[in-house]
């Protein structure tokens, strides 16, 4: 599969920012909306949350496949996008082929069922996902998350190559990341998205606090 959608950004919004996310993205819509420039297209893949949370709770005492796990968690990300669609007002997709100028939040699960294109692991959820829907567009990539990026010796670094990351084993991202990013050759930006204005500016590809994740170092 691949699809090239012009101007492309995938935004990857964590379930930790459940309440201030859809100030969040009312903020970044206006903003589009308000420029004199053609105006972006813009897709966010929504967390998993407190929806995930749940279901890797449901893995780990109930002792259900990795494979159900996988799926359920999935359908804990749709969960997370209607939370976003309903208190922000922007509309949701499941269609890569059909993205319009603007902001639209991805419903991940038919399209996933189609292609089941990655492991089913705790180390592969939306950060991992997102990559893998900004590999199909060819588009930017910003993880919008509640730390203002990658720790190393305790403070936040602005630039980090994926190899180096991948060996760090914990980080603010997932495990399986790193190798995605390297595979793809594809940058990501951690940013903080309690600071709406720190989304804008990555998006704008500005100067901004928080971490370049570099995939081809």
């Amino acid at each position: 599969m691949s699809i090239i959608a012009r101007s492309c950004t995938v935004i990857k919004v964590g379930g930790s920012l459940m309440e201030t996310a859809p100030e969040m993205l009312i903020h970044l819509q206006k903003h589009l909306e308000s420029r004199s420039t053609p105006v972006p297209t813009v897709l966010v893949v929504p967390g998993g949350g407190v929806f995930a949370d749940a279901v890797r709770d449901i893995h780990k005492d109930k002792g259900i496949s990795d494979e159900a796990a996988h799926w359920m968690a999935i359908l804990g990300m749709e969960q997370y996008a209607y939370y976003l669609a309903d208190k922000s007002g922007i509309s949701t997709t499941d269609d890569l082929e059909e993205l319009v100028p603007g902001i639209s939040i991805l419903m991940p699960y038919r399209l996933l069922r189609k292609c089941d294109p990655l492991p089913y692991s705790w180390d592969v959820t939306s950060d991992c996902i997102a990559a893998w829907v900004a590999s199909i567009l060819e588009a930017r990539m910003v993880k919008v998350t509640d730390v203002d990026g990658v720790l190393m010796n305790g403070k936040t670094v602005t630039v980090v190559g994926a190899a180096e990351l991948q060996k760090m084993g914990e980080s603010c991202v997932d495990r399986m990341l790193p190798e995605l990013l390297i595979k793809d050759g594809r940058d990501c930006m951690v940013v903080n998205g309690k600071y709406p204005e720190r989304v804008l500016a990555a998006l704008e590809q500005k100067a901004v606090r928080g971490t370049l994740i570099k995939g081809n170092i």
